[in-house]
């Protein structure tokens, strides 16, 4: 069986991965990007960049979907370069409106930017009940829109 996209990101980010992780390697493979490879660049973008909790890594995970689904790969790609910003723009526009903000403390209700490893761990059970939702937005976009 097949694993839809969303089913898949939500076992990953269930299983300990961050949201970027998850949407990322969701898509992935799919894309030419080995799922190995897609989880290490994702890793930093975890709670909200680094986990200073400011732009949503399901977000982020997802915009480096439509980088790999439309991105340039040489600079002269300029159609391929708006192409991207446009897809790029319009996700979040439409994230937004669905959840008011793209700001991932505001998202979750907590102010992390300067928690440690047992505080992070404390709000784990906060962030695997408020996230799902986030990466349910952003990959019903990339289902719409790849």
């Amino acid at each position: 069986m097949v694993k839809d996209h969303l089913e898949e990101a939500l076992e990953l980010f269930k299983s300990g991965y961050h949201c970027s992780q998850s949407v990322l390697a969701a898509f992935s493979e799919e894309l030419g990007l080995p799922q190995e490879t897609a989880l290490k660049i994702a890793c930093p973008f975890g709670g909200g960049l680094g986990g200073y909790g400011r732009t949503c890594g399901a977000l982020t995970g997802a915009m480096m979907v439509v980088g790999l689904k439309y991105g340039a790969t040489k600079d002269t790609d300029v159609e391929a370069k708006t192409l991207s910003r446009k897809k790029t723009r319009e996700l979040i526009e439409a994230f937004e409106k669905a959840h008011g903000t793209s700001i991932c403390n505001d998202l979750i209700g907590v102010n992390r930017s300067n928690f440690g490893g047992d505080e992070l761990l404390a709000i784990r059970p906060i962030v695997q009940n408020t996230c799902p939702k986030f990466l349910e937005t952003v990959i019903t976009y990339l289902e719409e829109e790849l």
